[in-house]
């Protein structure tokens, strides 16, 4: 049977980023998920933090550690280093980040014509960030055929200067000028049945197809180009695989500052960053299994010992030295609501902190507040060990991680990805201290053998 040093449960950021930390340390990592993660929800950015008063995310993480309840009042030593990590490992992978810890917080439009607070985000979102000159303008270039971004909208909503505040600061509203729309009519997709961003952005990385589609793009920019300064917005679906070089052509030939500007799921950017994670992953020796669910574990006194899956023939078992669950809170199925009022932990069956259900249908469901749902999560110690309600540790070699943790509001403290850097990279160092087991190697994984074959590997895949 094959043994991992850490069995690594869920494939979102907090997942691929404790497994790539593990593996960077010489461990023998596996990551296995029932499926993709919110990494194909989100719009890239990374939210550490930029909970009401913080101006930058380094003080929100601040203001957020200040409470025994939340995440960070653990976890707030170690945002500097994981985000680092993580900016690096991106870099190296061709996908850069832009804005650090101090840098300001800003609203950026996105593709339904609102706008998020965002301090840091990638390379192809970076023009969105600078605050609005007196007499800038904003042209929001839509794709004819593409449904998902409809320009003329768009721009009727970012016009309103109020929609560019953030409403819970008193500092004054930056905003463009002037928001005019525009649409591009680009070679051989306008006509198009059920076009979706995922379509779009495989057809920029054709070099060819791109060649033709920029000069549309830039043509109808040109139409609406205003005598003064102006940036332009386009729908996130700028490459997938080419990203960089894309985004490199594009600004070039517009001759404007030119970002994107996140659209609803599947999200391009989202994509982006797990292939991002995923090759950093396995370039570290890590490998991962996507496509079922946890059937069963075994235990020996309070240590994990097996974690199986379902397989097509028989089930795939390996033995585990330790155990992260990063299996994604309420929204990735990792938290469970039961008949009898209470909450439950979906792989292990670990107690879950959970308001009463009384509580489970809010009156307002735009409460500035959130949902009470949002703050249940596993209750855990220093080492984010699940403890039990005297506190202690109901499983020796169990890192609990990401938005499995009690106490954070993620959707209005916009802490979710802090939170899941931060654990991921706690849980990693706690692991390593505790010494890691011996067996032998994993054998290839289907993520692994295909990854493989498409570097051009011929199928072959060494074990270590």
């Amino acid at each position: 049977m094959p043994a991992a040093d850490v069995v690594v449960i869920g494939a979102g950021l907090a997942g691929l980023a404790c497994a790539h930390a593990l593996a960077q340390r010489g461990a023998r990592v596996v990551v296995l998920a029932k499926g993709m993660a919110t990494t194909h929800w989100t719009a890239g950015s990374i939210d550490v933090a930029a909970p009401a008063g913080a101006a930058s995310a380094r003080e929100g993480v601040r203001l957020l550690a200040a409470r025994r309840d939340h995440p960070y009042a653990i976890l707030q030593r170690h945002v500097d280093d994981a985000f680092g990590a993580l900016r690096d490992m991106l870099a190296a992978q061709g996908l850069a980040q832009v804005g650090d810890l101090d840098s300001p917080i800003r609203t950026v439009p996105t593709g339904i014509g609102a706008t998020r607070p965002v301090s840091i985000v990638p390379e192809a979102q970076a023009d969105a960030l600078p605050e609005w000159g007196a007499d800038e303008g904003l042209i929001v270039c839509g794709i004819e055929g593409f449904k998902d971004f409809w320009p003329t909208a768009v721009a009727a909503s970012l016009a309103r200067p109020q929609v560019w505040a953030r409403a819970d600061s008193t500092a004054a509203i930056s905003s463009p000028a002037t928001v005019v729309a525009t649409t591009a009519v680009l070679p051989r997709v306008a006509d198009r049945h059920n076009l979706t961003a995922l379509h779009l952005a495989r057809a920029f990385d054709d070099p060819v197809w791109r060649e033709l589609a920029l000069d549309a793009i830039a043509n109808a920019v040109d139409r609406v180009m205003p005598r003064k300064p102006a940036r332009v917005g386009l729908p996130a679906v700028l490459g997938l695989r080419d990203h960089a070089a894309v985004l490199d052509k594009i600004r070039d030939r517009v001759g404007t500052p030119v970002f994107e500007m996140p659209l609803v799921p599947p999200s391009i950017p989202g994509l982006r960053m797990f292939d991002a994670l995923r090759r950093g992953l396995l370039a570290a020796g890590g490998r991962i299994q996507i496509g079922e669910s946890v059937a069963r574990f075994e235990t020996r006194g309070r240590h994990v010992t097996l974690i199986a899956t379902p397989a097509a023939v028989r089930e795939f078992a390996v033995r585990a030295g330790a155990v992260v669950l990063a299996t994604g809170g309420i929204a990735g199925g990792g938290l469970v609501a039961r008949s009898d009022g209470t909450f439950e932990e979906a792989v292990l069956g670990l107690p879950v902190e959970a308001p009463r259900r009384d509580d489970w249908f809010a009156v307002d469901p735009f409460d500035a507040n959130g949902h009470p749902l949002e703050a249940a999560g596993v209750q855990v110690d220093d080492e984010l060990r699940p403890v039990d309600r005297k506190g202690k540790a109901i499983f020796e070699n169990v890192r609990v991680v990401g938005a499995n943790l009690a106490g954070q509001r993620w959707i209005r403290e916009r802490c979710g990805d802090g939170v899941a850097l931060a654990s991921a990279h706690r849980a990693a160092l706690s692991l390593s201290h505790d010494g890691l087991a011996t067996g032998r190697p994993l054998p290839s994984t289907a993520d692994s053998t295909g990854a493989a074959v498409a570097a051009g590997a011929g199928g072959e895949w060494r074990d270590r």
